[in-house]
């Protein structure tokens, strides 16, 4: 009876060993995360921590960015709605900005007609913004990873220099460097889908 219970017991311990690893699996399988290294426009190099809320069929539907920088007075966290595309530095002001990943998105940033949502550290809080008032030096071009990863390893500049991720869109394409007409062209589109007719910048 008692090498029965022991048995009992292991293969208890087992499966719940097993439950709580399949467990961990499906949250970093949801909840991506990893570091990478940055480089702002005026050529410091710092490193962020990403994590994102992912849905294989759907994407990023929320994000977490941690970033250390004097500007910010220290370690912040930009949370929000969207695929992290650039965070910046610009005489002083940091400015951080992204893109909604559907319609659910879209709907609570209340349509943006440039489509990216912009940002600035106000001392206390990121406060959104028009996209266009952040500086164009800065809106042109992506410096955060937009391709969802989920390891261990700092991301360097190295290797987001030598492969960026692959071009995206079908009708319109987003890559590292900034079409703003196609990013209008597809905030019309989302618009049109949900008969939106008050637009936010």
């Amino acid at each position: 009876m008692k090498l029965k219970s022991m048995m009992g017991m292991a293969l208890l311990a087992a499966a719940a060993s097993m439950l709580a690893w399949g467990g961990w699996a499906l949250y970093r399988e949801r909840y991506p995360s990893w570091y990478e290294e940055v480089r702002l426009s005026d050529r410091r190099i710092i490193t962020i921590k990403q994590r994102r809320r992912y849905y294989e069929n759907y994407g990023t539907a929320e994000s977490w960015v941690t970033i250390d920088l004097p500007e910010l007075g220290g370690k912040r966290i930009w949370h929000s709605f969207l695929m992290p595309q650039r965070i910046d530095v610009h005489e002083g002001k940091v400015y951080v900005f992204g893109q909604p990943r559907g319609i659910k998105q879209n709907q609570y940033y209340r349509y943006p007609k440039n489509y990216m949502v912009g940002f600035f550290w106000n001392g206390a809080d990121f406060v959104r913004i028009p996209f266009l008032s952040i500086p164009e030096n800065i809106r042109n071009e992506e410096n955060v990873y937009p391709c969802e990863r989920n390891q261990m390893k700092v991301i360097s500049i190295v290797e987001k220099d030598g492969q960026w991720c692959p071009v995206r869109g079908d009708r319109w394409k987003f890559g590292k460097i900034i079409d703003l007409n196609n990013y209008r062209a597809l905030a019309d589109a989302y618009a049109g889908l949900d008969n939106a007719t008050v637009r936010s910048d």
